[in-house]
């Protein structure tokens, strides 16, 4: 297959904005372990908001935006207090703020050559934009980032801020954009408010020309202004995705609210480490590469959790807190063993969720930004990009992905994974 004829797939997962800032995000159908009963429902309603998006609906609740492979994240702007331009990682939220006014700053706040490097190109040449306000993006690229390869017959212009490789042909409008530019940046998200940094709060979707154009900056926005012009749910394609929904919706109108009293229980009694490792557990299971069917997650989360405190008991040497926690671990698999059906119940809502979610994550496949690749030892081999975030009229951001693929994309390069 010839490299233009190359179309990259979106596959990917569904995430929550913590904490009004953009540094940590959660999968949607892990709402159901943050929040119980009312996190299963918002669940579904945003599966319900995406079908009627994809549907060509221009008054959906939810908008779309594309979700890039970059690194660092970089937040940039008008500092809300002073005025003056910064740079900086997330590390700006940080207890103590990390903010870059001056290249002194970066070298005192970011220890470590190659992130002081691109934070100093980025406060270089994000000043050239139009600033009055706060945004968070992905960096793609520094031009000692772009390399010229051969795929498929094709010449490329190739780079790989993280995990995924991308690229343009060499001899298209784009590539000239590209190599002109000291700088490559997607930007998705806005911080508004004040009067502090610290109290902004994140906006997604932003919308990037408001930064107007420099040449030394070759820079976008993630939102997919037209979705309903891109791609639509056909009309089989429209049933079976709504029918996976109603029978997620269905299956959770029948489960009595008190099933999933087990999780805020579970909180109380065994504390942090519960909500923690029954999250770990799950993700044992997509580095498996496949979920596994719910009696058989609820009975491996008693062994998941038995081993995790033993080691937590093994760490101590006080023999009272060692009788302590192991009272604990005592108290946690009572407690798990006595709420197994529940927690069998809740899983397969938990998995009938993802199975509505990928249905449509598929429909998202056909959807082009650029070509994006693996590095193997053999060349490059297709892979899909990052994702979406879907973003209601709330300002609250999901993000799609296939948990499943995009792990094994990560684990293969050494990566940690999503």
């Amino acid at each position: 297959m010839k490299f233009l004829d190359i179309s990259s797939s979106f596959v990917k997962e569904i995430i929550l904005e913590a904490e009004n800032k953009n540094t940590h995000l959660e999968h949607l159908e892990d709402n159901i372990f943050n929040k119980g009963y009312k996190g299963a429902k918002e669940a579904i309603d945003y599966l319900y908001s995406l079908h009627e998006m994809l549907e060509g609906n221009s008054e959906s609740p939810v908008s779309m935006t594309t979700k890039w492979d970059g690194a660092p994240a970089i937040i940039a702007g008008r500092d809300p207090e002073t005025g003056k331009f910064f740079v900086g990682t997330k590390g700006v939220f940080a207890q103590t703020p990390k903010i870059n006014f001056t290249e002194k700053d970066i070298e005192v706040n970011h220890p470590g050559e190659g992130l002081q490097q691109k934070l100093k190109v980025a406060l270089k040449t994000l000043s050239t934009l139009n600033w009055n306000t706060v945004a968070q993006g992905d960096m793609l690229f520094s031009k000692e980032d772009l390399q010229t390869t051969n795929i498929d017959g094709d010449e490329v212009i190739i780079f790989k801020p993280n995990t995924i490789v991308y690229a343009v042909p060499t001899n298209s409008d784009l590539a000239k954009q590209v190599t002109s530019a000291d700088i490559g940046i997607v930007w998705h998200t806005e911080y508004v408010g004040g009067p502090t940094l610290a109290d902004t709060r994140a906006k997604y979707g932003f919308d990037s020309k408001v930064l107007g154009q420099s040449s030394k900056v070759w820079h976008r926005d993630a939102l997919i202004k037209d979705f309903s012009g891109v791609v639509t749910l056909t009309n089989n394609e429209s049933e079976e995705v709504m029918s996976a929904i109603k029978e997620a919706d269905m299956y959770l109108k029948n489960i009595d609210s008190n099933t999933f009293k087990w999780l805020e229980q579970g909180n109380d009694l065994i504390g942090k480490d519960f909500l923690q490792q029954l999250k770990a557990h799950v993700n044992n299971n997509i580095r498996a590469g496949a979920f596994d069917e719910p009696t058989k997650f609820a009975q491996g989360f008693i062994q998941k959790y038995v081993g995790f405190m033993t080691k937590q008991i093994d760490k101590v040497k006080q023999q009272s807190t060692k009788d302590a926690k192991l009272e604990k671990q005592v108290a946690g698999v009572k407690f798990i063993r006595e709420n197994l059906q529940s927690i069998v119940s809740v899983y397969d809502l938990y998995l009938k969720i993802i199975h509505s979610k990928v249905l449509i994550v598929k429909k998202l496949e056909t959807i082009r930004q650029l070509p994006t690749f693996k590095e193997t030892e053999n060349g490059y081999e297709v892979t899909g990009e990052e994702g979406f975030v879907a973003v209601d009229r709330m300002g609250n951001a999901l993000k799609l992905v296939d948990r499943l693929e995009f792990s094994k994309l990560n684990f293969g390069t050494g990566m940690p994974g999503k």
